[in-house]
């Protein structure tokens, strides 16, 4: 399951108040550093004045400031600051014990041939360190408090930008479109998102409009002729034929019932109508006269039928519906079965049916086998229709090609 993404406003606060936090931090980092170089620069420039006045005088003398001692070598350092001293390094700072500090600086005197040292205890002079606790918690709270404000800047900033781009969400999942919504966002890019879709949206009701009154014109065109066929077959059928006649007449009359249906069920299915009840579907009766009314396109073919459906199987499905999925793919297979079985099982889990493929109908989609193929007569519905059919009554087709054979399974809800 994903994780729900972060609304546009709530990354905008969290944008602010990430900024305030880098923003704080590094004021309050290059502030530390600044403070701590302004008071070792100030140290430092004591010593420098210190050996600019011992070089002006022949000999040694003693320093000025009572924090400062002159060292001829570091063996005569203070005890403190002979543990942390290191020689070889350019340090000029330590920290000796009872909170003594330390800055030295070494030159040569011309009254002697060694380095002399300049040693500055500063302990009594330092501000930053004595402050340091203060001057974090000083920082610490400025920064909680910019924190703070950028969260409500952010909050702020987040709902005047986000508003207009909510409502438009809010129009866009609740279906409110009206004839000119877009004029109440403001002309920036989500005024042009807004006029964009109300665009798209006047051409989608134009199309169904167009689509409502090609489907209401079809229907009456369609029916009125298959209600001439069907009163015809009534009117023949109540005279005496011979066998084969009213054999023909009564799947006259069958077929268009079916069609009638048929146009009925693809218009209801256009106008996201209700497409009726379900009802108990006894499968083989209903296998075995789709068989029979499709048998003539199995003429002059080398094709047998293998028919292995359960006697008590039932299913509680829409007939219509059921009836045109399963019509089509029976029809399916008989068109494009090569020589040999076509195989139809049935149990309470699934319909299976498999029929070898031409050597011709290998194609790389299987979904092209629903394609009107060239040897049909008929009025297959593609395998769109036969998917948003399955849909309705939650049935599930799967399509698989195992060597030169197709396997078409229907199952059951």
């Amino acid at each position: 399951m994903h994780k729900p993404a972060r609304s546009l406003g709530q990354r905008i606060i969290w944008a602010c108040v990430i900024l305030a936090l880098l923003c704080a931090s590094l004021f309050s980092f290059f502030n530390v550093i600044f403070v701590y170089t302004v008071e070792d620069q100030f140290f430092r420039h004591q010593l420098m004045d210190e050996e600019k006045r011992q070089l002006q005088q022949p000999q040694l003398v003693t320093p000025l400031s009572a924090a400062m001692q002159i060292f001829q070598s570091p063996k005569d350092f203070p005890a403190d600051l002979q543990q942390q001293f290191k020689p070889n390094t350019k340090s000029t700072e330590y920290s000796g014990l009872e909170g003594r500090h330390y800055h030295i600086r070494s030159f040569i005197h011309p009254s002697v041939k060694e380095p002399v040292w300049l040693v500055a205890e500063v302990s009594q002079q330092l501000v930053v360190r004595p402050i340091r606790d203060e001057m974090f918690l000083l920082y610490g709270v400025t920064t909680l408090l910019m924190l703070l404000l950028a969260a409500a800047l952010g909050f702020a900033l987040a709902r005047r930008a986000t508003r207009p781009l909510t409502q438009l969400a809010e129009l866009v999942q609740k279906d409110q479109f009206r004839p000119g919504f877009a004029k109440t966002f403001p002309a920036n890019e989500i005024g042009v998102l807004a006029e964009a879709l109300e665009q798209n949206w006047l051409r989608v009701q134009a199309f169904i409009e167009r689509e409502q009154a090609f489907s209401r014109d079809a229907s009456h065109e369609l029916r009125t002729p298959l209600a001439v066929i069907q009163s015809s077959c009534e009117l023949l059928l109540a005279q005496a034929w011979p066998a084969e006649q009213q054999q023909r007449l009564e799947q006259i009359q069958h077929s268009s019932r079916q069609m009638n249906q048929l146009i009925s069920t693809l218009l209801a299915m256009s106008r996201e109508q209700h497409l009726g009840q379900t009802e108990n579907i006894k499968l083989e009766g209903l296998l075995e006269q789709l068989i029979l009314n499709l048998s003539p396109l199995l003429d002059g073919k080398n094709i047998e039928l293998e028919l292995q459906v359960a006697p008590d199987l039932t299913l509680q499905l829409n007939p219509v519906l059921l009836q045109m999925v399963l019509t089509n793919l029976l029809q399916n297979a008989f068109l494009h079965s090569a020589a040999g079985t076509i195989y139809i099982s049935a149990n309470a889990q699934q319909l299976l049916i498999r029929n070898p493929l031409q050597d011709d109908d290998q194609p790389t989609e299987l979904t092209a086998l629903f394609a009107k193929g060239r040897q049909s007569s008929g009025y297959g519905l593609g395998l769109g229709i036969v998917q948003r059919l399955c849909q309705q009554t939650g049935l599930d087709l799967q399509l698989e090609r195992a060597k030169q054979q197709l396997h078409v399974r229907l199952i059951w809800p």
